[in-house]
């Protein structure tokens, strides 16, 4: 069972998504936040993004047990910076299938966007790069990433460029500076993300993502 809060929105939520929808801008994303131990593979909770631009936020719980299978993911790109990140996309897969059996989000599928009547069982960019940045966050604060920091949430596209409005999280690898997205939106849900330099994805992009 999760516990949801609604993040109330000037103008109203259905306005707000719709006014930023054709700015090609987000609201000021909801900073990503878990509680846990920050040690070994103790229980954690965090919030996860869905129903829209953060406007739900559910409590996802891992076990103990979640947490030790988190730690073997990403224990097995222990060999280089490229094996990391394959291994983030592994953790990403799993986190999504946990956390869609906790808050209905299992179907979500590839590239959701803005609905006049938006589903909580759906996930745009903006949740997808805060949910991504929250995983990333949690397993860095267990000292479980060797090659990479977390990066900033980052942004392309704005329609009057032909490109739709678009979020994603990073990685920043600590050898060569180089930033890298974990973009899962575009993918249905517990699907690898894609993970691809940053300087390439800013590049692409269109009016259905």
């Amino acid at each position: 069972m999760t516990t949801t809060s609604r993040v109330s929105r000037r103008g109203g939520a259905m306005g707000l998504a719709l006014a930023l929808a054709f700015a090609g801008m987000s609201a000021a994303p909801v900073a990503p936040a878990f509680s846990a131990e920050r040690s070994g593979a103790a229980p954690a909770t965090v919030r996860y993004c869905h129903g829209y631009g953060c406007s739900l936020r559910s409590l996802v719980r891992f076990s103990a047990s979640d947490m030790q299978t988190l730690k073997r993911i990403l224990a097995s790109g222990a060999k280089s910076a490229a094996a990391e990140r394959a291994a983030i996309s592994r953790a990403d897969q799993w986190f999504e299938r946990i956390a869609g059996a906790q808050t209905g989000t299992s179907a979500d599928g590839a590239k959701d966007v803005y609905q006049l009547f938006t589903p909580p069982s759906e996930i745009d960019c903006v949740d997808e790069a805060e949910n991504a940045t929250t995983l990333l966050k949690l397993a860095a604060s267990r000292g479980w990433l060797r090659y990479h920091t977390v990066g900033r949430i980052e942004r392309r596209g704005f329609l009057v460029d032909g490109r739709y409005p678009h979020h994603t999280a990073t990685i920043r690898d600590t050898a060569t500076g180089e930033v890298w997205v974990v973009d899962s939106w575009v993918r249905a849900n517990a699907q690898p993300p894609d993970i691809k330099p940053l300087s390439v994805w800013k590049e692409e992009g269109g009016l259905s993502g």
